[in-house]
């Protein structure tokens, strides 16, 4: 008989909070880098940004709230505000906003039906250069000219899959333009939904505030995924910084949920030191080392951290890189700010999200504003005044997320939040992103 999800990080006693290093063994199936490298100064930390019309403040994470009630959580999503978004992008400095989202453009990948296609990979060729997206669980693909070396005023792209494929080309350089691409032979998915989500999680010592918290998130999560109608895999990469003897450890995509349980149950919070850590190694891992399936049709990671990634390592692969890999598989990086991150953090996190078509959750403390220290929730997104994030329970959000994700798979592909006109700058009954 099939097992729920709610072995899967069972506790996830799963983080913790004793600040202790890693005995170095690894689990079976487990991939394991170590690092032994001294750790660089930390990275300057820089200002924050506008979301809410007319304001200009960056959502500062806090702390986790605990208990019971499971942790608070705010949300931004970026694309849906994607104006408020470039203009507080302009405000940061350049080595820090890598991902040059100007000018961006949809690409629809429809069956003869009109219904989306994920999973569809997409050659798109313009100026001197060319790249490739997978499209996700809309159908959709969202491309960045610039960021992805696409400059020049237009782009050619054609869609192969289904046993079909469609071209067409597209002027740039008017914002948010949609190029609709149709095959002639119907869509061909899975009877059951399948999905994979990975977690990449930060177990330096200083995760030890949130780590109850984390692990009730998760486990919520894990226990509401499965269903007769979806297949589920869980994978996991945790991540520490190259002082410790472990930088990653990868547990693999498994949907034997007893198996992975047993796997991340030692898993502990210790080590790190400085301010930032090696995020960039752990997602990294994510990217490379976990077995993605091609056929799923939302693939998801929720990166959580409270500290930025380390930029002056200057050796790896970083965050901008990331985005763009993630994108070109069809992946979406949701990240979760978690207690202490630090502006640059806050910066890292929204461009990963953003750049993919995900959004950026963080961790609250008394109350649900980007600045707040108490006074309890936000009025009403559609009343007297309005913020551009999203107020609830982390587990409630990131599962709100999947949830959407599945239903966008039968939805509307040219229901577009933020195209044209930033939600927030909308009418309450015309508005495709909310406050929940």
């Amino acid at each position: 008989m099939r097992k729920t999800l709610s072995t899967v990080l069972l506790g996830l006693g799963l983080l913790s909070p004793a600040c202790k290093k890693h005995d170095g063994t690894s689990a079976p199936g487990v991939i394991v880098e170590r690092g032994a490298y001294a750790t660089a100064p930390a990275a300057e930390a820089t200002g924050g940004g506008a979301a809410a019309a007319g304001s200009a403040a960056a959502p500062t994470a806090t702390a986790a709230a605990h208990g019971p009630s499971g942790v608070r959580a705010g949300e931004w999503d970026d694309n849906a505000n994607y104006r408020d978004y470039v203009r507080w992008l302009a405000d940061a400095p350049r080595e820090l906003a890598r991902l040059d989202v100007a000018d961006r453009q949809f690409i629809v990948v429809e069956d003869r039906d009109g219904k989306p296609v994920p999973n569809c990979p997409v050659a798109i060729t313009g100026g001197q250069g060319s790249t490739s997206l997978v499209t996700m669980a809309s159908g959709r693909a969202i491309v960045f000219p610039r960021a992805m070396g696409l400059a020049g005023g237009s782009i050619r792209a054609t869609a192969t899959c289904a046993h079909a494929t469609a071209s067409a080309s597209l002027v740039t350089t008017q914002l948010d333009n949609v190029l609709r691409l149709k095959l002639d032979q119907p869509r061909d998915l899975p009877a059951r939904r399948t999905v994979d989500l990975a977690f990449v999680l930060d177990t330096t010592g200083s995760m030890g505030e949130e780590i109850a918290a984390v692990k009730t998130t998760i486990q919520s999560v894990a226990t509401t995924l499965a269903t007769d109608q979806t297949d589920v895999r869980i994978g996991l990469v945790e991540y520490k910084d190259r002082t410790d003897p472990e930088v990653t450890r990868t547990y693999p995509f498994s949907a034997d949920l007893q198996t992975f349980s047993a796997s991340v149950a030692r898993l502990s919070a210790g080590g790190g030191g400085d301010m930032p850590e090696d995020m960039h190694a752990g997602l990294a891992a994510a990217l490379d080392k976990l077995e993605w399936r091609a056929t799923a049709v939302a693939r998801m990671i929720v990166v959580i951290a409270d500290a930025p990634p380390h930029l002056d390592y200057t050796d790896e692969r970083d965050f901008a890189d990331a985005a763009r890999r993630a994108a070109s598989r069809g992946i979406k990086l949701y990240t979760v700010s978690a207690s202490g991150m630090d502006q640059v953090g806050q910066l890292v996190m929204r461009q990963l999200a953003q750049f993919t078509g995900a959004s950026n959750m963080f961790v609250l403390r008394g109350g649900a504003g980007p600045d707040s220290v108490g006074g309890g929730d936000p009025a009403s997104a559609c009343g007297g005044t309005h913020a551009s994030y999203a107020s609830g329970k982390l587990d409630r959000l990131i599962l709100d997320k999947l949830a959407a994700e599945l239903a966008a798979v039968d939805g509307d592909p040219l229901a577009i939040a933020g195209r044209g006109q930033d939600e927030n700058a909308k009418p309450c009954d015309q508005r495709l992103v909310r406050a929940m």
